[in-house]
């Protein structure tokens, strides 16, 4: 109730702004309906990596996770890691953007996959210690806010990452995975859980994967992701 009023305190003296143009938010978000609609939103995609899939296809799953399937159980994306949302994403994991996280966690929490009262714990995924206390902030956990004002909870697992691993960003595909082995740990018996991930991007699929091993070795019975965007290593069709 207090969060409710304090929001609308501010916006009736802070009036939205749509980021993009400018034009009056719509919802309370920086962001009108014309621009919002305008997003890299994705709409057919492989339900396991959350890649692209041909517009009119009957299939829920891409060839390569239906040859072999990933670690994760399910993986939803809002959008492809495209303009505007690649350099909203930047904004806030370098600049200290905060804002980004509430615009990007409110278009999560819209979603119809999200409908319905909450069915897992959600895990934002960790940074390591050092990276945490250099950035100040977790983005992943602060994307996820809206999520734990709707009721959902942040998993009690105490999942760490105890490796400092290399930017994924500045490694080629193929070594992503080799750097994040064993960059997790899971104390907690989560024997029968499920377990929802919470990030800003996949790329590869590398981190979240690693981090759904790590879960599934501690006893998950299932590990899905939810994240903002996706990178595309492949084309459509």
């Amino acid at each position: 109730m207090v969060y409710k009023w304090l929001n609308k305190l501010r916006s009736s003296l802070f009036p939205s702004r749509c980021r993009l143009c400018l034009a009056p938010g719509h919802d309370d978000l920086e962001l009108c309906l014309a621009c919002r609609a305008d997003l890299p939103w994705l709409i057919t995609y492989c339900r396991r990596c959350a890649l692209p899939l041909p517009a009119h296809t009957d299939s829920r799953l891409c060839t390569t996770c239906l040859a072999k399937p990933p670690t994760l159980d399910a993986c939803h994306a809002l959008f492809s890691y495209q303009p505007p949302v690649d350099q909203w994403i930047q904004a806030l994991k370098f600049n200290r953007d905060l804002t980004v996280a509430r615009l990007l966690g409110e278009l999560l929490v819209a979603q119809p996959f999200v409908s319905g009262p909450p069915t897992a714990s959600l895990l934002p995924v960790p940074l390591h210690p050092g990276r945490l206390r250099r950035r100040g902030y977790n983005q992943a956990l602060e994307i996820a806010r809206p999520l734990l004002r709707r009721g959902w909870q942040i998993s009690p697992c105490g999942c760490r990452r105890t490796k400092h691993t290399e930017a994924q960003s500045a490694l080629p595909a193929g070594l992503r995975q080799r750097n994040m082995k064993g960059a997790f740990a899971v104390p907690s018996n989560l024997e029968g859980q499920t377990v929802l991930l919470i990030d800003d991007v996949m790329t590869t699929g590398a981190t979240l994967n690693e981090l759904a091993r790590t879960l599934k070795a501690a006893g998950a019975e299932r590990v899905d992701a939810w994240v903002i965007a996706r990178a595309l290593k492949r084309p459509l069709g």
